[in-house]
């Protein structure tokens, strides 16, 4: 029981180390695709008590973007939300799993 019990924490780290290589990729493919002499508004690594996002792509004003930039914004957007829920519902798992091999 102990392997199972690594392993899933191992796959889930991998998940977490995955989604976060994909918010870096889609931030630097963001900020490549902003529109010439234009500025942005990036305080894109922030972390606080109201806000769990490690990297936070709707800070980014998406008039300051071209049309490959809005895309990369809303796809960043999106793996943020789902970077989220995975570590929300490892946690969830870890507590359930956890006491399920305490009482064995």
């Amino acid at each position: 029981m102990v392997y199972l019990v690594i392993g899933l924490i191992a796959a889930w780290t991998m998940g977490v180390l995955f989604f976060v290589g994909r918010a870096l990729n889609f931030s630097r493919l963001v900020f490549n695709n902003v529109e010439p002499g234009k500025s942005y508004y990036a305080n894109f690594f922030r972390l606080s008590m109201r806000s769990l996002r490690f990297i936070d792509g709707s800070v980014i004003d998406p008039e300051s973007l071209n049309e490959v930039g809005k895309k990369y914004r809303k796809e960043a957007i999106r793996n943020e939300r789902i970077a989220v829920a995975w570590v929300v519902l490892g946690f969830i798992i870890l507590i359930s799993g956890a006491s399920y091999f305490k009482s064995s």
